[in-house]
């Protein structure tokens, strides 16, 4: 294989694959990139076994072929070039020699043979914004949980309706994010396969790798089910991710009816102002007091060698004093992904869920666990 590309163009190509290229796993093969060069473009593969990405470069194809090089190495030789093109070529043995510049590199290399990557399928493949695919990402994402031993929570639960509505839920026992995007014109009018319409569980790395991935100014992604992986196509990249396989819990069952009296509160106040107890809160629970009271939010926490703080916030709310302990962090990750100016805040009891809404969309729900003060 021979190929000249473009500095810039190749380095964002091998970015784009680097997520999912590791040298800590066990398969040595792993950490490398699947080159393989024919028309006027190098195709690049990579995987961990659970996360796929493939994408393409266009190039100078002096003479066609495959190569398998260290991703990471590749990359940083690539990337800190301050040439306008790269010249990429591989010897019998399997080493690369890459030539930029001035500088001339002999890397290492495995047989192309040994790095076997599935091809990605493009028929059967939906439309989807790709405005509203990462704002589903952006506001489960944070909420995923990290427990290895709930394996069906560690991810985002994703559905298509009959009717074309996108959602999207992701919790971790402490907090609960979910997303319902209406039907478009598109998704309305669409045949949605049984299984999205039963819903799948994609992994947090995957979801990771496709937010890294997505560039907004693309107006649509491709998506759709193939065996037991979700298929993702944007632009010249492609991403295959391995579904987690379990039963997401029914969280509809667990949530309580939404009352009509609710705290309204800006958003921008309340971060501060957990910011600001938090200097002082437990380190390792993080518990602050939150009372809800005509016209007033207070926090509250203490610890034993740090002293007490007190911060009231003004809210809108009529409705009977009630509290609740929070870890304060939870709630910051809630608001960071909101995006209006006010939230709604509706505390029933210390056990019971707490909900907090978006006031400028209907679409949004978090919830949040109290827990002991």
């Amino acid at each position: 294989m021979k190929i000249q590309a473009k500095q810039a163009a190749f380095a964002a190509a091998l970015a784009a694959v680097q997520g999912v290229t590791s040298h800590k796993s066990t398969l040595a093969i792993l950490s490398n990139v699947l080159l393989e060069a024919s028309g006027d473009q190098v195709v690049l593969r990579a995987t961990n076994l659970d996360v796929t990405i493939a994408t393409a470069c266009p190039c100078e194809v002096i003479e066609a072929g495959a190569a398998a090089l260290d991703a990471r190495r590749l990359l940083a030789l690539v990337k800190n070039s301050k040439a306008a093109s790269v010249d990429l070529s591989t010897e019998a043995n399997h080493f690369g020699r890459i030539a930029t510049g001035k500088a001339r590199t002999l890397l290492p290399g495995a047989d192309p043979g040994m790095l076997s990557i599935r091809k990605v399928d493009a028929a059967g493949l939906f439309p989807i914004g790709t405005a509203r695919l990462l704002d589903m990402i952006e506001k489960t994402l944070f909420s995923a949980s990290t427990d290895e031993g709930r394996p069906s929570l560690n991810g985002a639960f994703f559905r298509v309706s009959a009717d074309g509505t996108f959602a999207m839920i992701s919790t971790d026992g402490h907090r609960l994010s979910r997303i319902a995007l209406a039907p478009t014109s598109s998704s309305a009018a669409t045949s949605w396969p049984a299984e999205l319409g039963r819903g799948v569980i994609i992994p947090t790395k995957g979801l990771v790798e496709l937010k890294r991935n997505l560039d907004p100014s693309e107006p649509d992604t491709l998506f759709g089910l193939q065996d037991n992986d979700v298929i993702f196509r944007h632009g010249p990249t492609s991403l295959s991710i391995r579904l987690i396989d379990g039963t997401f819990p029914d969280v509809d069952s667990v949530l309580p009816r939404e009352g009509d009296v609710k705290a309204i509160i800006r958003r921008a106040d309340l971060i501060h102002a957990l910011k600001y107890v938090g200097v002082v809160a437990p380190p390792k629970t993080g518990n602050v007091r939150i009372t809800l009271k005509p016209g007033i939010c207070e926090l509250h926490t203490q610890e034993a060698d740090a002293g007490d703080c007190t911060f009231e916030v003004e809210a809108q709310y009529e409705g009977k004093a009630v509290q609740a302990g929070y870890n304060f962090h939870y709630l910051l990750d809630v608001l960071g992904v909101i995006d209006g100016d006010e939230i709604t805040m509706e505390i029933i009891d210390t056990i019971s869920p707490t909900m907090i809404r978006d006031t400028s969309r209907d679409d949004l729900l978090f919830v949040v666990m109290p827990m002991r003060v």
